[in-house]
Parts: C-alpha cells; sequence; structure tokens
C-alpha cells in the first residue's frame, strides 16, 4: 500500500514537472530510451528542491547538561561568615532582626534575588545578604575544604578500639548521643571511622553505630536566642546553689576561669598552655596543695573514692591506649568537669559522660 502512494506521488510529480521538458530542435538529441522524460523531469525536481548537503562540521553538538558535583547542596546556602551574620525580616539592612545564621550555619534556598537571598533554616526564615553566603557546589567545596565532619553515636555504648577490627583492643567506651571528631586517614577500611574522643584517645569505631555529618549549625531565631539565655542563666544559678563555701568549691570556681585558654602538651601554665595533668596540678597549687605531675601519678599518688561519691573538686581518672591512665579531669558538680582536652578545644567543660572514667580521686576532704 506505501509502495503504491510513493508511486504515485512519483507519478504526480513527473506530471507537474513534465510540462516543463524543453522542446529539441532535432530529433537526434533524443535518446532512444522511453525513461528518459521521466528520467529528466526528476532530476529538475530534485533540484528544485535545493536540498544541502549536510557536512559532519555542520552538525551543532548538543549542549550537554551541567552536572552537579555536589548534589546534597542544591537548593541550599551556607554561611560564609567568621561568626555569624544576621536574619533580617525584609530584605533591607534597617529591617528587624528574625535571628542569626552561625559560621558553618546551613539554610534552604527560598528565593534568591540579586542582593539578598530568602532563607529558612530550623525555625527562622528571612533575608540574608549574599555577600555572606554560598551556594549550591560553592558551597559544598567551602564545606569539604573547611568543614570538620563528626560522628554521633546511635548506640547505647560504643567501643574505641586500637584497630579496624572487632577483635582490636578496645581504648573506651561511649555513649549515645555524644558526637566526636571525625579524623580523615589514608588507610581508613570501609566500615570503620576513626575519631577524636579528647587529647589522650583516638581510636576506630564501626561506622555501623555512628551517623557522619558536618557540623553544621542551623539559624537561630530571636527567640531561641532568649531561650538559651534563659536556660544558660538558670543552669549557672544551679551550679552556684550547688556550690558551697568550702574550699573545694573555691578551687572549682578557681579552675573556670581559664575555659578557653590553650591546650599545650607538656605545659602547666594555665593561662599560656597546659596539658590535663598540668591543668589540675596548677590549679592545686594556686591553694598550697602539692600533686604529682602526670595523670597516673596522680591517681596512684591520691587518695581514690568511688566513682558513685564524687564531689566537685575532685578528679577523674581515664585509661589511655596502653590500658594505663592517661587523661584526667576535675568534677565541677551538676554532672560536668571541666579539662584541659585536647589542641583542637583547650581547656572546656564536658559532660561527665564524655568519656568513661576509671577511678577517682580526692585531695581537700571536709
Amino acid at each position: 500500500m506505501k509502495k503504491n502512494v510513493i508511486f504515485g506521488l512519483a507519478l504526480a510529480a513527473v506530471g507537474t514537472v513534465g510540462m516543463m521538458i524543453p522542446v529539441f530542435d532535432s530529433q537526434a538529441e533524443i535518446l532512444d530510451d522511453s525513461t528518459v522524460g521521466i528520467t529528466y523531469a526528476l532530476d529538475a525536481y530534485v533540484d528544485s528542491l535545493q536540498i544541502k548537503e549536510i557536512k559532519e562540521e555542520d552538525v551543532v553538538p548538543e549542549e550537554e547538561a551541567p552536572t552537579c558535583k555536589y548534589p546534597e547542596f542544591e537548593g541550599k546556602c551556607l554561611a560564609y561568615v567568621e561568626e555569624a551574620v544576621n536574619v533580617r525580616k525584609e530584605p533591607d539592612e534597617e529591617s528587624e532582626r528574625v535571628g542569626s545564621l552561625p559560621v558553618h550555619g546551613i539554610a534552604l534556598v527560598v528565593e534568591k534575588g540579586d542582593t539578598w537571598t530568602k532563607i529558612e533554616s530550623g525555625i527562622t526564615m528571612g533575608y540574608v545578604r549574599n555577600d555572606f553566603l554560598l551556594f549550591g557546589d560553592a558551597a559544598g567545596a567551602y564545606a569539604e575544604e573547611t568543614c570538620p565532619k563528626v560522628a554521633k553515636v546511635n548506640t547505647t555504648t560504643l567501643y574505641v578500639r586500637a584497630g579496624q577490627d572487632e577483635s582490636s583492643d578496645c581504648l573506651t567506651m561511649i555513649p549515645e548521643g555524644e558526637s566526636y571528631e571525625v579524623i580523615p586517614r589514608d588507610d581508613d577500611v570501609e566500615g570503620w571511622t576513626y575519631i577524636k574522643v579528647d587529647s589522650d584517645i583516638e581510636g576506630y569505631v564501626s561506622s555501623d553505630y555512628v551517623d557522619i555529618s558536618y557540623g553544621f549549625s542551623h539559624a537561630i531565631s530571636v527567640a531561641e536566642e532568649e531561650e538559651i539565655r534563659k536556660r544558660e542563666e538558670e543552669a549557672e544559678q544551679a551550679r552556684l546553689a550547688e556550690m558551697t563555701s568550702s574550699r573545694r568549691q573555691e578551687v572549682v570556681n578557681y579552675a573556670l576561669q581559664f575555659v578557653g585558654n590553650p591546650y599545650v602538651y607538656g605545659g602547666t601554665s594555665l593561662t599560656n598552655g597546659t596539658d590535663c595533668s598540668g591543668f589540675t596540678m596548677s590549679v592545686y597549687a594556686h591553694f598550697g596543695y602539692s600533686i604529682p605531675r602526670t595523670a597516673a601519678a596522680q591517681q596512684q599518688g591520691l587518695t581514690n573514692v568511688s566513682l558513685d561519691s564524687i564531689q566537685p573538686g575532685d578528679l577523674l581518672f581515664y585509661k589511655g591506649n596502653g590500658g594505663s591512665i592517661g587523661h584526667v579531669t576535675m568534677y565541677i558538680g551538676g554532672g560536668q568537669v571541666v579539662h584541659a582536652s585536647s589542641s583542637t578545644t583547650g581547656i572546656i567543660i564536658s559532660n561527665i559522660g564524655y568519656r568513661t572514667p576509671c577511678a577517682a580521686a580526692r585531695i581537700i576532704w571536709d
């Protein structure tokens, strides 16, 4: 059927152009071929179509769609600041402040403008100047380069091991919900993550029992900022209420003055840098107490007490990689300790369960 249609169309074309066949003056000029008229007509018809030959160099390849290197950052932005940037109710410097987006703060892009972008982060929605934001792949590259990764424990108790094997020695145990810095290593094996617990303990944990993420923050609304301030005041009042005027509490108050100062391995300066045992030794030296220099010597040379009867000012000890005492903190009450943690964090306050203590000692007795 299709062949008949095509043939019919060809004949129609011939019939149309046949009227244009020129008349020859001489019979000799006509070839002895019954198809000459049809051939001539078809050639003339094809020529009239002016079909252009397509050359390879004339073919324009389709433009490839741009690839996204960091798809997890598509439609998101990251704060590009040293501390924090204000989030405004309207895209104007004079507009009401509705919150703040901290360093490494991440947000959803609601509407991107030439100068201001409407963002949503946490419960905060508002406008931030584009100067302080990175978008898409730029945010991903910045995060990969500058943002540390953290491992959050998702099981009740997790062993930190010396090697990437379940039969490897257990260095310490860490509790559910706590987060630790991830340290990339060249010899990482799939299924294991290397973390830094503190200045004394680094080791491997099973990747099945930690959730790995960037250490991102979310925006904090003005209402949340006020709530945080109130909670901090209440916690401080509760901590002070727990303290008495005893000598032990004076030691704790003195020790807390140095939170934020640097950690220096082998150091004993409370202002310029100290390690964990140098910190406890120097704090007690201020009150006239002479205690040994190292964490192991302090645990051996002081009077031990049970972990369930500790009081502010008592020292808590932790095992190191070799199984001996390697780290020491000071209990300050309220379920917290103060210690010279690591070169990354310096002197900080931690929850008492940030790591499992193995012993406690008391210096000042009522």
